[in-house]
């Protein structure tokens, strides 16, 4: 308390401690997914690629956990088709009904983030007050069009494809509205929309296939002749953004209670929300299987209700381990690599255009800026193949091309080094408080 001339005056409250585990779990979903998509950037139709782990994952044809689950069904119709099957005997197959089903590690990034937004929300809105709902306004419009950004620079042309960063900005904004509700509305929410996910999902074959089958250039600015509504179909669907928003609001659910700063009630939430949705989701998931109907599945493509059910659950699981042990026991110390990334997230997002970029100036990946660098065909890496002749004497040392090889454990190896990249770039940034927040 502080003494003026009109009297005494209360202190200030004190703000609240910042929660290290929200950005260390943050930081780790980051950090995976700059691995995985290293890592992946296979050109994965090549028969020869060959990655780690390789399994099956919830039901998924045999694939890496470092691709995503539908990769198990992609290579497998390739090999189909090279064995000289038609797409209507394909179509016959049992191993047809799998397609886009399961849930490998690359699977979980997505969920996991718009999880973190979700359990941010309730944060962000006790610190500030009333400007809340226009900075969520701003906010949700603000990721929409960085989104397209991002995907523009891609791409390398001008257009207006539905990426991850629309689908967060549309989960956002989900989250933010349902906390215009009492919390057993907000349960009731999460139920109702994903049941009406599900529901359009089983009655209305447009809801996750609207533009299959279309054969078309997408349209851009360079190309307006273009299908102009194919962008949209980039990653998922618009409105499958809603089953993003589910996950948003899953992670509300477990925000509402962080909020209070009481670790027991934290943990009896988050293992209440892990046993509710993952038991749901899981339920689900099986029921697809012992019926037939594997709609009811897991799948990242359709963003199906399991799907985002089971894999918000299990981040409320994770989250609750990162929490107790990082700001209940406070043991932090190797929680210090993963908050480079977790205080700088949409940085380190963006940063990876850069990277793909320099490679492309210096030869190393091809023009797509995607898959040249990581790609397992090095002899169609010109940079590779000079430096491979110069070091043979003329001839091509095979000792370099095996270098560069990236299939097995060596494409796991390739990724650690585009991460460990990325990482030093952000570190830079990061101690000199350069941020980019939305």
């Amino acid at each position: 308390m502080t003494v003026s001339a009109t009297g005494p005056r209360p202190a200030a409250p004190a703000k609240p401690e910042r929660l290290l585990s929200l950005d260390a779990f943050r930081g780790l979903t980051i950090l995976v997914m700059v691995f995985v998509i290293a890592v992946a950037a296979f050109r994965y139709e090549q028969e020869a690629v060959s990655l780690p782990q390789r399994m099956e994952w919830f039901g998924s044809l045999p694939v890496s956990t470092w691709f995503h689950a539908e990769v198990g069904y992609n290579l497998w119709e390739q090999q189909q088709l090279a064995a000289g099957a038609t797409p209507e005997q394909i179509a016959q197959m049992p191993e047809h009904r799998l397609k886009g089903i399961g849930v490998t590690v690359t699977d979980l990034v997505a969920p996991w983030f718009v999880f973190i937004v979700g359990v941010a929300i309730p944060l962000s809105r006790q610190r500030r007050g009333a400007d809340f709902w226009r900075h969520a306004l701003w906010r949700t419009a603000l990721l929409i069009l960085v989104g397209v950004l991002y995907l523009s620079l891609v791409i390398r042309q001008i257009s207006w494809w539905w990426g991850v960063l629309q689908a967060i900005g549309i989960a956002y904004l989900c989250g933010a509205l349902v906390m215009k509700l009492p919390s057993a509305g907000r349960w009731a929410a999460v139920l109702i929309a994903g049941g009406l996910n599900l529901a359009l999902t089983e009655t209305t074959s447009w809801w996750t296939g609207a533009w299959e089958g279309i054969v078309a250039p997408f349209g851009t600015l360079q190309n307006p002749g273009g299908n102009w509504l194919l962008p949209l179909s980039r990653h998922c669907q618009p409105w499958l953004s809603i089953s993003y928003g589910v996950m948003t609001m899953i992670g509300v659910l477990v925000g509402e209670v962080i909020v209070t700063r009481e670790p027991r009630r934290i943990a009896a939430r988050c293992l209440l929300v892990a046993a509710v949705f993952m038991g749901l989701g899981y339920g689900l998931h099986r029921a697809g299987f012992a019926t037939g109907n594997h709609s009811l599945c897991m799948s990242k493509p359709d963003v199906t209700t399991s799907y985002a059910f089971f894999t918000a659950g299990f981040g409320a699981l994770v989250f609750l381990v990162f929490h107790w042990v990082i700001d209940v026991w406070k043991i932090r110390a190797w929680t210090a690599p993963l908050r480079v990334f977790g205080v700088n997230p949409l940085l380190a997002y963006f940063m990876m255009i850069g990277m793909r970029r320099f490679f492309d100036a210096v030869g190393i990946t091809s023009q797509d800026g995607m898959s040249g660098f990581f790609s397992r065909v090095t002899e169609q890496n010109a940079v590779v193949m000079n430096w491979a002749t110069w070091i043979g004497g003329g001839q091509p040392s095979q000792a370099v091309l095996d270098f560069f090889d990236k299939g097995g454990y060596q494409g796991v190896m390739w990724g650690l080094v585009w991460t460990a990249l990325l990482w030093l770039i952000v570190l830079w940034f990061n101690r000199r408080q350069l941020y980019w927040k939305l």
